[in-house]
């Protein structure tokens, strides 16, 4: 496993906005303040980097091996703890949902990123 680790560069607010917007907009929640990352983690948008909560959230890229692709169009928002990745690149889901809870992800959730994967809003 790898541990893509969050982008670590200056972003615009506006890039960091562009990129929260490709979160998984959730029924019954304001999209402004919430959203889900690939894994099905509730984030918070002001929490944006903060690692002290439980809805915090980091920018990750999507591809790690294109370095050509703009930058924006290959990050995503994440739980801060969804950063490590399998072999074959996809998410290791470390957090994931339960109701409005974030927590670690049981068998039922396991696969959560591939039935997740195509909800962006690229």
């Amino acid at each position: 496993m790898q541990d893509a680790g969050p982008v670590d560069i200056q972003l615009s607010p506006d890039d960091i906005w562009s990129i929260w917007s490709k979160g998984e907009i959730f029924a019954g929640n304001d999209p402004v303040f919430w959203r889900r990352d690939p894994c099905g983690a509730w984030i918070f948008r002001s929490h944006y980097n903060r690692k002290d909560s439980e809805y915090g959230w980091v920018i990750d890229r999507i591809n790690l091996d294109d370095s050509n692709t703009d930058l924006v169009s290959n990050c995503r928002p994440v739980q801060w703890r969804n950063t490590r990745r399998n072999p074959d690149g996809s998410i290791e889901c470390q957090v994931t949902s339960t109701g409005i809870h974030n927590d670690k992800p049981s068998e039922n959730n396991a696969d959560k990123e591939y039935l997740n994967q195509h909800f962006t809003n690229f």
